[in-house]
């Protein structure tokens, strides 16, 4: 089974194939190289950032046919980081993330759409605090370069998305926390030069 990271897969979908198109394969996500980020706003003005440093994962993707792609990642809520302790515990609690009773978070995607050259939506769903709802992510490729690795490339991209905590059963503090969050993950892939034998 080949390894890619989960960022890399959607490169593979951004980029089309980088080697000869086939049967569908099967990929485990390899989550070093990427960071699950998100932003929330508080009295409307200034904004909490954190992120989630370990996830794991499997997909399969049929290259030549990337509405086929299946994509299931499992998020280490643990993980959770942010600038500051206090927001990291508040955040950790019960009446946000309640990580002592749900510790990972999954999502599974159901479809994969082109929507403009270079820019697909991924639409799945997420679990969180043992809730389940839809979600829609957006990706797009930003840059596409050579690599200081001869005969690679670096590709630059960005996927989006959001969500509303409220709906995953996070009211508290309504007051002065947005309802809405704001999913990001920005990442540099190196695509090696496929090889060939003979």
């Amino acid at each position: 089974m080949r390894r890619r990271t989960a960022i890399g897969i959607l490169i593979a979908l951004l980029l089309g194939p980088v080697g000869s198109a086939g049967a569908a394969e099967s990929y485990d996500i390899d989550q070093r190289f990427g960071a699950i980020a998100f932003t929330v706003r508080n009295f409307g003005m200034f904004h909490t950032d954190g992120s989630f440093r370990r996830f794991t994962g499997h997909l399969t993707i049929d290259e030549a046919h990337p509405g086929n792609t299946h994509v299931l990642v499992v998020i280490d809520m643990t993980s959770l980081a942010t600038r500051w302790a206090e927001a990291a515990n508040m955040l950790r609690g019960e009446t946000y993330f309640d990580i002592a009773h749900f510790p990972q978070a999954q999502f599974e995607s159901v479809s994969v759409t082109l929507t403009a050259p270079g820019q697909y939506d991924v639409a799945g769903r997420l679990t969180l605090r043992g809730v389940t709802q839809p979600i829609l992510l957006h990706a797009a490729l930003i840059d596409r370069h050579p690599s200081a690795t001869p005969g690679a490339e670096d590709a630059d991209f960005v996927i989006t998305g959001d969500l509303r905590r409220s709906a995953f059963g996070m009211t508290a503090d309504r007051t002065f926390v947005a309802d809405r969050v704001d999913l990001r993950i920005n990442a540099r892939i190196r695509l090696e030069a496929p090889s060939h034998a003979g």
